[in-house]
């Protein structure tokens, strides 16, 4: 799956509410090179969509971040628990 554009609130909500990641069919890997701004919802977003595919026993993987989603998930501390690639 790949991402494009803005991940923000409205953004996030829409893709919360309406989600392609199903995890009904295995592992996810999730493509972020498409997004141009990264913010606090966004890391919601990512940590929701990793704990949604804990729940039903698979992993959701998130390749070719940019370094701000990397510099944001270090100052919330939460670098560690987002399967960066």
């Amino acid at each position: 799956m790949k991402l494009c554009g803005e991940l923000n609130f409205e953004s996030v909500a829409d893709l919360l509410n309406d989600s392609q990641l199903s995890f009904e069919h295995g592992d996810v890997e999730v493509d972020l090179s498409g997004i141009s701004r990264f913010n606090s919802a966004s890391l919601a977003l990512l940590i929701e969509w990793v704990k949604m595919a804990q729940q039903k026993g698979m992993q959701v993987s998130y390749h070719r971040a940019s370094e701000q989603l990397a510099v944001i998930a270090q100052a919330y501390g939460i670098d560690r628990e987002l399967p960066l690639k």
